[in-house]
């Protein structure tokens, strides 16, 4: 579908010029010798990794491939690599099936366990972070941070978000603009949590729907009645601020009473 007028970036090099200086920035303000991310084989990984490198130097990045099965999940980490080797970057895999399968008395549905997964991926960044002093770099898009579509202490765990003002139609835009591998920046979105699993499949609706149903709410302030006469349904956009709603918790810093008020 048609984007929103204002949505895309007129220019795409800036917009990478500021993010490689937030990181470049960021890493030396807190004397961390390095990051650590995990490396999917997805579009924003890939983007972060080649923002990272280029912010950074390569030597100093380092990419983790964290699949559950290495052998289902071939062509995800053959584009790891192959993205990881074309910038130069470290990079290693850690197969997560025997981590999850020592939670298997827990008899847990497929949904806590794809939030068990992502959360052994947090904290195998933080293991390798702590241990070489290096800083996680978050890989998580506007579009998904909005509607709360990550894990809390998951893939939501992360130092910095690098990407997190980008939608993901931005994402890909940027992604072609810095050169990202045609076979990343065109697969279907995938957090790789169990068989056939894609990311519209979960959300409901396409990138492009949620990107301008967000759009129009958060940067344009559009009234529910005035997004649908923009041209969305009702109910997509209904279903999109009950996410933002339900998810809000997950934004927000951890809530606690004070006693001195």
């Amino acid at each position: 579908m048609q984007l929103p007028n204002g949505f895309k970036f007129d220019d795409y090099e800036r917009v990478r010029k500021i993010i490689v200086e937030f990181i470049k920035s960021y890493i030396k303000n807190t004397r961390a010798k390095g990051a650590v991310l995990g490396l999917s084989g997805g579009v924003d990984s890939s983007l972060v990794a080649s923002l990272a490198c280029e912010a950074l130097g390569a030597d100093n990045v380092l990419g983790i491939m964290l699949p559950v099965d290495i052998k289902k999940d071939r062509r995800n980490i053959a584009d790891a690599e192959m993205l990881a080797e074309s910038l130069g970057m470290h990079h290693e895999i850690f197969e997560l099936k025997k981590a999850i399968a020592a939670y298997d008395s827990l008899e847990l549905d497929r949904l806590a366990l794809g939030n068990l997964t992502a959360r052994l991926r947090m904290v195998t960044w933080y293991a390798r972070a702590n241990k070489e002093n290096r800083l996680v770099l978050g890989t998580g898009n506007k579009s998904e941070l909005m509607i709360g579509y990550f894990t809390k202490y998951g893939d939501g765990g992360s130092d910095i978000l690098p990407i997190g003002e980008l939608y993901k139609e931005n994402v890909w835009d940027l992604s072609r603009h810095v050169g990202i591998p045609k076979s990343i920046v065109e697969k279907a979105p995938s957090a790789g949590l169990w068989e056939g699993q894609t990311d519209e499949g979960e959300i409901g609706i396409t990138y492009s729907e949620l990107d301008s149903i967000l759009f129009l709410t958060l940067e344009k302030k559009l009234s529910e009645d005035e997004i649908v006469e923009w041209g969305i349904e009702r109910s997509k956009v209904q279903r999109i601020w009950k996410m933002m709603k339900n998810s809000q918790h997950k934004r927000e810093p951890l809530p606690r009473p004070n006693p001195r008020i």
